[in-house]
C-alpha cells in the first residue's frame, strides 16, 4: 500500500457507501491504493458486482479491461447500474463474475 485511492460513486449506488447521501453531492469512497490491483479487484473489495453496477472509468475513460491495472493517483469513476452515460451509453460491456 502506497496512498489513498479515491472512488467517486454516482447515481443511487451511492447509497451503498452513505445511506444519508444526496443524489445531487459528490460522493468520493476513499480506499487504499494496493499496487498491481485489477479494476475487477478493486470492485470486488468494493462489494460491487455486474448486478449492482453500471460502467467504471480510469482517468476519465471508459473500463474495457477489468484485468488492467489501476495506476497510482488514478481517478476512478463508479456508476450505478442502468445510467445512460453522455455518449448514450454506446460502450457498454459486461463485467463477469
Amino acid at each position: 500500500m502506497t496512498g489513498i485511492l479515491d472512488i467517486h460513486v454516482f447515481g443511487p449506488l451511492k447509497k451503498q457507501f452513505d445511506p444519508v447521501a444526496s443524489l445531487s453531492e459528490e460522493t468520493i469512497v476513499k480506499m487504499p491504493f494496493l499496487i498491481n490491483e485489477t479494476v475487477k479487484q478493486l470492485l470486488i473489495r468494493l462489494n460491487l458486482s455486474k448486478s449492482n453496477f453500471g460502467e467504471c472509468f480510469v482517468n476519465h475513460t471508459i473500463v474495457k479491461n477489468y484485468n488492467d491495472i489501476i495506476p497510482k493517483d488514478a481517478r476512478v469513476a463508479v456508476f450505478s447500474q442502468g445510467m445512460l452515460l453522455i455518449d448514450g451509453g454506446l460502450y457498454l460491456k459486461k463485467w463477469k463474475d
